[in-house]
């Protein structure tokens, strides 16, 4: 099982992330395999496909396999850029995706049907939304500097998506 993992936002309709990689820290272990050219300090470029990685997981089983891709997802630390990790960690926890019902379309479904965790604003839940997140991989900017840095391309491309 493989995940393709790229510098893009999914809550952004998988907008591009260029930018400076500021963490990079793969995972590794039994049945997991990442081929990648990506370090902390290399700026992700406009000119090109912004991937960074092919994360690939194995197993006996399917549910083998997407233990250690969950596994391999959780531990994977990429920070001063947006990714879709965390996009996939969920994906794997989706019953339909672990199920095997998937199809060309799943994603465009998953999407539709996705459930995005909204916040009353209350100390309590913002405290356990942050608890969430932290426990998930680094794919947000990570200081105000990498938020302020945001290239020429995502601006035109966030200007176009708001014609």
């Amino acid at each position: 099982m493989e995940c393709r993992v790229y510098a893009e936002d999914p809550e952004q309709n998988f907008m591009p992330s260029p930018g400076k990689i500021t963490r990079w820290s793969p995972p590794a272990g039994p049945g997991v395999r990442i081929d990648s050219g990506a370090f902390s300090g290399w700026n992700v470029p406009t000119e090109y496909d912004p991937m960074l990685a092919k994360l690939a997981a194995w197993g006996d089983t399917r549910d083998q396999a997407i233990r250690r891709l969950k596994t391999a997802i959780e531990e994977f630390e990429i920070a001063g850029i947006r990714t879709n990790l965390a996009f996939f960690a969920d994906v794997l926890a989706d019953p339909e995706f672990r199920a095997g019902r998937i199809h060309t379309g799943f994603i465009e479904q998953y999407m539709k049907r996705r459930k995005i965790p909204e916040s009353d604003g209350s100390i309590e839940e913002i405290a356990q939304d942050l608890a969430a997140h932290t426990r998930r991989p680094l794919s947000k900017p990570t200081s105000v500097t990498d938020a302020a840095t945001t290239s020429g391309w995502v601006t035109s491309g966030r200007a176009e998506q708001l014609r």
